[in-house]
């Protein structure tokens, strides 16, 4: 299945972005947009899957360095 995935980063002025995924993404997991690292907040299914095709709407916070 291809996910379809909108990202959204909270608190930024990011634009977020669309991608395509082979697999799901899951809360806690990290991925780079741009060039800041978020974290996975929520995820939330759009629209019921459609064929090989499932459309997801994925809230994220940036990372923040560890001292």
């Amino acid at each position: 299945m291809i996910y379809k995935v909108s990202y959204v980063v909270v608190g930024k002025p990011h634009l977020g972005a669309i991608v395509n995924l082979d697999g799901p993404p899951r809360v806690g997991d990290q991925v780079k947009l741009g060039d800041e690292l978020c974290e996975v907040i929520e995820i939330v299914d759009l629209i019921p899957p459609r064929g090989d095709f499932a459309f997801l709407h994925v809230t994220c916070r940036p990372v923040q360095d560890e001292l």
